[in-house]
């Protein structure tokens, strides 16, 4: 598998600062939940990049269309919510709308879910109806590891530091099957998807034009060798983070300072919640990021 960067090759630490109760979603209020804690559990277990600056931003040069698609692994150009799993990697879902034009290039949302969840549930509540209005391709991987509890959580997983080396051939073989924009990955996380989205996202981070986290912070990415400074290029965050949750404020804080102090805009959401993320908010980082293009 071809991967854009080789994450194992760096120093890993063995634990990630996420474990406790679950990341369920709470289905009436439309926003994902979860008790992912900061500091235990296993391993293995509103603004963009101003236009012309590193890549990011301004007008994009026309796409090229290639609507044959014969290169696919999967199912090209296929529309609705569909499983699929990935040769020596992932499960996966992946969504593109029923108004789905193969003839125009569409941005690709990364989908990162919380622990003891496969993702869908973030999907359906939170991204779907962003997709179907902003005609989006969203890519929903599941983690490889098992569910703190398997009989509670059937369809749930977790994330391992490798999962995200598959992600990143994952993006590209379904780049392979959809019109996309290749400057146009927005990755999002929630929880324990946060604590692993940052450090996919900051060292990976040319691959994507923007990163959308809640509920969690860099702690993770920093253990692992990757603080904000480290990025690539300028990419633009957004973040959510309830003022009452288990996570804390003060590293997202301190997130906030230091990507600014390297460069980059970072958006910070603080509403009176506690570890949880509604629709509404996860639409306002889409709309903080969707103006972004990596480089």
């Amino acid at each position: 598998m071809s991967r854009w960067l080789a994450l194992l090759s760096c120093v890993l630490v063995a634990a990630v600062a996420c474990s406790s109760s679950d990341d369920a979603l709470t289905g009436g209020s439309g926003g994902s939940s979860g008790g992912d804690s900061d500091g235990g559990g296993d391993d293995d277990g509103g603004s963009v990049v101003p236009p012309g600056e590193d890549g990011g931003g301004g007008t994009d040069a026309p796409v090229a269309v290639d609507a044959d698609k014969s290169g696919c692994k999967y199912t090209a150009h296929k529309t609705g919510l569909s499983a699929f799993q990935q040769t020596g990697g992932l499960a996966f879902h992946v969504y593109a709308p029923s108004t789905y034009d193969k003839t125009a290039a569409h941005t690709v949302v990364v989908v990162m879910h919380g622990q003891d969840s496969d993702g869908t549930g973030e999907f359906s509540a939170l991204w779907q109806p962003i997709a179907d209005s902003e005609q989006l391709v969203v890519l929903i991987p599941k983690g490889s590891r098992p569910a703190t509890d398997p009989t509670t959580y059937p369809n749930g997983a977790n994330w391992a530091v490798d999962d995200l080396n598959h992600i990143q051939d994952l993006m590209e073989e379904i780049d392979g099957c959809y019109t996309v924009n290749p400057k146009k990955h927005i990755l999002w996380g929630f929880s324990e998807g946060c604590f692993y989205g940052y450090l996919l996202g900051i060292a990976a981070a040319n691959q994507f034009s923007g990163l959308a986290m809640g509920g969690a912070n860099t702690s993770f990415s920093r253990q692992n060798g990757y603080a904000p400074a480290d990025a690539p290029w300028k990419i633009p965050v957004s973040h959510v983070q309830g003022t009452t949750d288990p996570n804390g404020m003060a590293q997202v804080t301190q997130d906030k300072a230091d990507f600014e102090a390297a460069g980059h805009v970072f958006t910070l959401y603080q509403p009176n919640q506690g570890h949880t993320i509604t629709a509404a908010q996860v639409l306002a980082q889409y709309n903080d990021l969707k103006g972004s293009s990596s480089p």
